[in-house]
């Protein structure tokens, strides 16, 4: 129980050391969508946010607000698997990668590493600056494949 309590204060005042860096208020619903988005090794939409929220005071509006302000200080990402819902995932502390989508059960599980790295650094010696990509693929996975 202790450990779980020191990670869980490692893990706010981590965010809190963010949110200041970014010269940000630190908020309990900033606070509480940064600790949910951390625990999951996924993108997560609006809705499944919300869900894994318990304090029911936090809105949606709120957990817009917030991840259009995480995703424009660059703390978050914002993902495009090519439906109706933007998804965002911590990019702050991890290592850039990209995801597989079954096009079935909608399972999202990370690819790495990148095989990309090595044309943004070649665009980056052209000159260019600020070079990012992303890219995702689709498929079926095998739990998906052996129901057929």
């Amino acid at each position: 129980m202790e450990l779980k309590t020191k990670k869980r204060d490692k893990d706010t005042e981590e965010f809190r050391l963010i949110l200041n860096s970014h010269s940000q208020k630190i908020t309990k619903p900033r606070i509480k969508i940064l600790k949910i988005l951390k625990s999951n090794n996924k993108p997560l939409t609006i809705a499944e946010i919300s869900e894994k929220l318990t304090d029911r005071k936090i809105d949606l509006a709120t957990i817009y607000r917030t991840m259009n302000l995480f995703e424009e200080l660059r703390i978050v990402n914002q993902i495009d698997f090519k439906d109706e819902f933007k998804r965002y995932e911590l990019i702050y502390d991890r290592h850039h990668h990209h995801h597989i989508v079954c096009r079935k059960c909608r399972k999202v599980e990370n690819v790495e590493p990148c095989l990309l790295d090595n044309i943004e650094h070649y665009l980056k010696d052209k000159g260019y600056t600020e070079v990012t990509h992303s890219l995702e693929f689709f498929g079926i996975c095998s739990e998906c494949g052996s129901k057929n």
